[in-house]
Protein backbone atom coordinates (compact mmCIF):
# COMPACT_ATOMS: atom_id res chain seq x y z
CA UNK A 1 0.00 0.00 0.00
CA UNK A 2 0.89 3.64 -0.90
CA UNK A 3 0.59 6.24 1.98
CA UNK A 4 0.29 9.69 1.50
CA UNK A 5 0.39 12.44 3.96
CA UNK A 6 -1.00 15.31 2.25
CA UNK A 7 -1.17 19.10 3.75
CA UNK A 8 -1.81 22.42 2.53
CA UNK A 9 -0.08 24.88 4.74
CA UNK A 10 1.14 22.56 7.55
CA UNK A 11 4.27 21.09 6.13
CA UNK A 12 5.76 20.19 9.10
CA UNK A 13 2.77 18.43 10.70
CA UNK A 14 3.23 16.26 7.81
CA UNK A 15 7.02 15.34 7.79
CA UNK A 16 5.74 15.19 11.79
CA UNK A 17 3.25 12.68 10.83
CA UNK A 18 5.23 10.84 8.29
CA UNK A 19 8.65 10.46 10.90
CA UNK A 20 6.73 8.93 13.22
CA UNK A 21 4.81 6.46 10.89
CA UNK A 22 8.69 5.43 9.66
CA UNK A 23 9.78 5.21 13.17
CA UNK A 24 12.24 8.46 12.62
CA UNK A 25 13.71 10.44 14.86
CA UNK A 26 11.39 14.03 15.02
CA UNK A 27 14.15 16.12 16.08
CA UNK A 28 15.87 16.01 12.46
CA UNK A 29 13.20 17.97 11.59
CA UNK A 30 13.09 20.94 13.61
CA UNK A 31 17.12 21.19 11.69
CA UNK A 32 15.75 21.61 8.29
CA UNK A 33 12.17 23.12 9.36
CA UNK A 34 13.12 26.36 7.44
CA UNK A 35 14.02 24.40 3.80
CA UNK A 36 10.71 22.39 4.14
CA UNK A 37 8.72 24.90 2.87
CA UNK A 38 10.45 25.55 -0.09
CA UNK A 39 11.22 22.01 -1.21
CA UNK A 40 7.39 21.34 -1.97
CA UNK A 41 5.87 24.09 -3.74
CA UNK A 42 4.71 21.51 -6.56
CA UNK A 43 1.79 19.08 -6.32
CA UNK A 44 3.30 15.67 -6.51
CA UNK A 45 4.09 13.12 -3.40
CA UNK A 46 7.67 12.71 -2.18
CA UNK A 47 9.23 9.65 -1.42
CA UNK A 48 10.33 9.42 2.07
CA UNK A 49 10.68 5.32 2.79
CA UNK A 50 9.35 2.21 3.72
CA UNK A 51 7.30 1.51 7.29
CA UNK A 52 7.45 -1.66 8.69
CA UNK A 53 4.89 -3.16 6.94
CA UNK A 54 6.47 -2.38 3.82
CA UNK A 55 3.96 0.29 3.15
CA UNK A 56 5.50 3.01 0.83
CA UNK A 57 5.14 6.52 2.23
CA UNK A 58 4.98 10.00 0.71
CA UNK A 59 4.37 13.36 1.58
CA UNK A 60 2.38 15.86 -0.83
CA UNK A 61 1.01 19.23 -1.17
CA UNK A 62 -2.96 18.65 -1.63
CA UNK A 63 -3.30 22.21 -3.58
CA UNK A 64 -6.31 23.73 -3.16
CA UNK A 65 -8.75 21.29 -2.55
CA UNK A 66 -8.20 18.35 -0.56
CA UNK A 67 -10.73 16.24 -1.97
CA UNK A 68 -9.78 16.46 -5.51
CA UNK A 69 -6.62 15.87 -4.94
CA UNK A 70 -7.50 12.27 -3.35
CA UNK A 71 -10.15 11.05 -5.95
CA UNK A 72 -7.14 11.55 -8.25
CA UNK A 73 -4.50 9.66 -6.39
CA UNK A 74 -6.99 6.89 -5.29
CA UNK A 75 -8.17 7.19 -9.31
CA UNK A 76 -4.61 6.70 -9.97
CA UNK A 77 -3.98 3.52 -7.61
CA UNK A 78 -7.27 2.06 -9.07
CA UNK A 79 -5.81 2.27 -12.72
CA UNK A 80 -2.60 0.77 -11.46
CA UNK A 81 -4.08 -1.62 -9.26
CA UNK A 82 -2.73 -0.32 -6.20
CA UNK A 83 -3.99 0.42 -3.04
CA UNK A 84 -3.14 4.20 -1.61
CA UNK A 85 -4.30 5.87 1.45
CA UNK A 86 -4.28 9.57 1.66
CA UNK A 87 -4.32 11.23 4.82
CA UNK A 88 -5.36 14.78 5.22
CA UNK A 89 -2.90 16.83 7.33
CA UNK A 90 -3.54 20.35 8.70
Amino acid sequence: MKIIYAYKGNIYAAYSAAYLRLKLDTALLNEIQNELGEKHKEIKPYYLGLDEDLNEIYIANYGKNPTIFKNTMEGLGKLYEAEIKVIPVN
